[in-house]
């Protein structure tokens, strides 16, 4: 299993935490600098949740002071600005990037999804109910009934069949997300005409299962029409790189690469009274500060990567409404215990006291970030809000005495050279040197960072990690069970209670039960694991006050445009 860096995340960093001063993951799914415009009202949304999850929360600055504002863009059409420069096709068996993702959704549809901005709750789409096997291993689909692809074409279990086994069979990057649990395309079946059956290769968690089909790696694909444009075996991948082949909401009219993506609806989308809008255009304006003029202007409904500081220039503005979401990336330091003295858990707390968490967030992030520490990001279930550390120099002083480093140690801190990094990198430096602890500050591209960083070869680093989708065994696996080979076992921190106890969680049966065992790893991270987890990212997305129903992804593959809508001045 692999989760993604915060190199990986490098767009979204850029594009969406940059999104302030802030360079993105992320992955959180962060900050807290408000200016306050008068004639002003905040609405929250909280999403209610049965489990203990700190819940997600979309936050929405409305000026309420005039009317809505006249539309410049068309009535029946989203004019969305975002960077679309990563995306590599639209083939759902294919596609692993930001924007590609964000598009595969509309046009396609899965067995489940989640309903934002509620993470912890699977709910049915192309299957209608579920059931699993007392082993947990063989898992049971009923499709829904009457649902037709954009062609025309009946969905059914035929399908469905293909379309999983065809992610086996193309064994693209993204495949890992199916094939951690099923290796072989014979281990998908067809029953009937509308029951499908999954036999996975050991039994795991069914939260965990089914969450990992909300990723778009499991949408359903139109058989008839992917075979229709099939060449050399590639199951109509090189056709459906800029062609669309489902059920979704939308259909792909157009792809003009990084220039425009236009989207129109499905005449047979099986949603009663979705899409509510006609036609969706995503723009490809990678500059913040162009986004920023045209929001301004009207000319686009969505801008979804201004920076922090836009941001704020911008709330309370006449017609103008802003709308934050966690996003599921942390940013974290990791600390490599196979360095003298960082071996030593007095040390790391004592690091861990030594950092001015609110400063990164509140000066150097805006507001783009929210201060989190724990290994789970808020919304996914088993996320635990506590957040013990905070700046207490005289504490962490007392540690590197208890820990035998009386007058502290040096040690390097590698970095990329990007915003905002570098600039955490130098406070942590700064406050680091408050306890005695010299750091040497390593700049180093991501490329070249992250291929030290994967063989062990770093002290400290500062780095990010985002959910591949939204289970607690996806960071829980990254940043505790060294065994995976990945966050843990860089900053070679072998502990085997850590790992047993993720390993029982990924196949724990009763959620209740299972979420109990997350919290117990937040907390038992957060004391002796090799981390100080920084801040968790804010996604601050504008809009003109005429967009209703519109969230920001709090991951980058669940966005939902089919329930957008414009409201007409008045």
């Amino acid at each position: 299993m692999t989760g993604k860096d915060w190199g990986i995340f490098i767009i979204l960093l850029i594009v969406g935490l940059l999104i302030g001063y802030f360079a993105a993951v992320a992955s959180g799914p962060a900050k807290t600098t408000t200016v306050t415009a008068t004639k002003t009202s905040v609405k929250t949304v909280t999403v209610t949740q049965t489990t203990g999850a700190p819940p997600a929360t979309t936050t929405k600055t409305t000026t309420t002071t005039k009317p809505i504002s006249k539309m410049k863009t068309p009535s029946d059409t989203l004019v969305i600005a975002m960077d679309t420069s990563d995306a590599v096709s639209m083939d759902p068996a294919r596609a692993y990037e930001f924007s590609s993702c964000y598009v595969v959704n509309q046009i396609y549809d899965k067995l489940v999804d989640y309903q934002l901005p509620d993470l912890v709750h699977i709910k049915p789409e192309i299957a209608t109910s579920w059931e699993v096997s007392p082993d947990g291993k063989v898992w049971t689909f009923h499709i829904r009934k009457g649902v037709k692809f954009a062609s025309g074409n009946p969905l059914t279990a035929d399908d469905v069949v293909y379309s999983l086994q065809r992610v086996i069979k193309l064994k693209q990057t993204a495949s890992w997300v199916l094939t951690q649990f099923v290796s072989k395309p014979e281990q998908i079946q067809k029953i009937d005409d509308y029951t499908v059956k999954i036999t996975l290769d050991k039994p795991v968690a069914p939260s965990f299962f089914l969450s990992t089909l909300t990723f778009t790696t499991s949408a359903v694909v139109d058989r008839k029409v992917a075979e229709a444009h099939a060449k050399n075996g590639d199951m109509g991948s090189d056709w459906m790189t800029d062609h669309s082949a489902g059920s979704g909401p939308y259909v792909l009219a157009k792809w003009a690469r990084e220039a425009e993506i236009d989207l129109v609806a499905n005449p047979y989308y099986w949603k009663p009274g979705q899409p509510k809008l006609k036609k969706v255009i995503i723009k490809h304006v990678p500059e913040p500060t162009d986004q920023l003029l045209l929001i301004k202007k009207g000319d686009i409904d969505i801008a979804t990567d201004l920076t922090a500081e836009q941001v704020n220039q911008v709330k309370g503005q006449p017609g103008i409404d802003t709308v934050r979401t966690a996003e599921t990336f942390v940013e974290y330091l990791g600390m490599n215990v196979a360095v003298k003295p960082l071996d030593k858990e007095e040390v790391r707390d004592a690091i861990r006291y030594c950092i001015d968490y609110d400063g990164i967030v509140n000066d150097i992030l805006l507001g783009a970030a929210i201060k989190w520490q724990t290994i789970i990001p808020k919304g996914i279930m088993g996320a635990s809000p506590k957040t013990p550390y905070h700046k207490d120099i005289a504490k962490a002083k007392e540690l590197l005495v208890k820990a035998g480093v009386p007058n502290g140690f040096s040690v390097e801190l590698t970095t990329p050279p990007t915003y905002p990094q570098i600039d955490i990198a130098t406070k942590i430096q700064s406050d680091l040197a408050e306890c005695g602890i010299k750091v040497k500050i390593v700049q180093m591209t991501q490329s070249e960072m992250y291929e030290k960083y994967r063989k062990q070869g770093l002290q400290l680093v500062l780095a990010g990690w985002g959910s591949d989708y939204p289970d607690p065994d996806d960071n829980a696996k990254a940043f505790g069970d060294y065994r995976v080979h990945q966050l843990a076992w860089r900053n070679s921190w072998y502990d085997n209670h850590s790992a047993d106890l993720i390993e029982k969680a990924a196949v724990e049966f009763d959620t209740k039960k299972r979420e109990q065992l997350y919290l117990q790893i937040d907390d038992y991270m957060l004391d002796h694991g090799p981390f100080a987890i920084l801040y968790q990212v804010i996604a601050q997305h504008v809009t003109r006050d005429y967009v209703k129903n519109y969230l920001p992804d709090p991951t980058f593959f669940i966005e939902d445009l089919s329930t957008v809508s414009k409201v007409s001045r008045g």
